[in-house]
């Protein structure tokens, strides 16, 4: 009977001790719908499913670890879906729907106007509210980007004003903060990728001219520039990898003399000042928009909007998701 026992508990923990079978994820994941022009992606741990909002078409697919792509969001109220933030703890899925006038469903009424976040039901899709932000500051507006702080509170970046703008978690809306030294020329973008540092800050981005600005929640006027030990040229999405560690897009709209280009930088001084420790170049698409971490791997989307304003552009078909290793 010993022996017997002892065999039986050998098995136990030789079963008990084998570890998962963890698939590796690809290089790339294609999104292969035509004139999709994808703009934000996130991915949510509870479902599984990465999110990639069209800027050119004004819907939400969904994709899973496999790469199967499917629809998930079709509203007609949609223009161009700029940031996606997953509120994994409420269910939701949040975007920004705004429109600079190169979507599908692009007009006069809502080119350089429209301003809505919206909530849908991360699991089904279902809507469950709008909030409109057009009315708080008198001017241009192009919601870009979309986070959330510890305690479920949204902050919105405006490109067509120099505004963030607070949703807090019983939907009240406000202006965050608005500065001059958010300006900038006529016909360009201005605030774009935005996070949320646990330490109770925000840090927000300049498309313009790549310069990044502290901005604490405790004293939203006071803000501060980021210094950092070289330019980054332009600047879209932006991504905290930890407190002191931050992935960054910079891509070329205008044809200047730079390479499009996903930055890895540090700080060691909480965002006072930080250095860029590692330069990802080797993109295979065009025109690197925004980020997120599918089961740990950094991933970027690539939007080709240049290709929305040339004329005699074939519509696209290969758009595509990108593992970013930095060295």
């Amino acid at each position: 009977m010993k022996i017997v026992i002892t065999l039986f508990v050998a098995l136990i923990v030789t079963v008990s001790c084998k570890k998962p079978v963890v698939k590796p994820l690809p290089e790339n994941y294609a999104l292969s719908e035509t004139s999709l022009y994808p703009e934000g992606i996130a991915f949510s741990q509870t479902t599984g499913f990465t999110y990639v909002g069209s800027y050119y078409k004004g819907k939400v697919v969904k994709m899973d670890l496999d790469g199967v792509v499917s629809d998930f969001i079709i509203d007609p109220s949609l223009v161009a879906v700029v940031g996606i933030l997953i509120d994994e703890e409420n269910n939701r899925l949040w975007l920004c729907n705004s429109d600079a006038g190169i979507s599908l469903n692009s007009g006069a009424a809502t080119t350089g106007i429209l301003a809505e976040v919206i909530a849908y039901d991360l699991t089904t899709g279902a809507k469950f509210k709008t909030i409109d932000l057009s009315s708080l500051y008198a001017g241009g507006h192009f919601l870009n980007d979309i986070v959330m702080d510890g305690s479920g509170n949204l902050y919105i970046t405006d490109s067509f004003s120099p505004v963030v703008y607070k949703i807090d978690a019983n939907d009240n809306a406000s202006v965050l903060v608005s500065d001059p030294i958010f300006n900038v020329p006529p016909q360009t973008f201005g605030l774009n990728g935005i996070v949320y540092h646990p330490d109770n800050y925000l840090i927000v981005g300049k498309a313009f001219d790549g310069t990044l600005y502290k901005i604490p929640l405790n004293n939203p006027t006071s803000i501060q520039q980021i210094t950092l030990n070289s330019s980054v040229n332009s600047l879209d999405g932006m991504l905290l990898i930890d407190n002191n560690t931050l992935a960054l897009v910079s891509n070329n709209f205008t044809g200047a003399p730079f390479m499009e280009a996903v930055y890895k930088i540090e700080t060691s001084n909480s965002w006072t000042t930080g250095s860029i420790t590692s330069t990802f170049t080797d993109l295979k698409g065009q025109y690197p928009t925004t980020m997120t971490e599918i089961n740990n791997g950094l991933f970027v989307s690539f939007g080709y909007f240049p290709e929305l304003i040339d004329p005699t552009s074939a519509p696209n078909s290969g758009f595509e998701l990108q593992k970013i290793t930095f060295l």
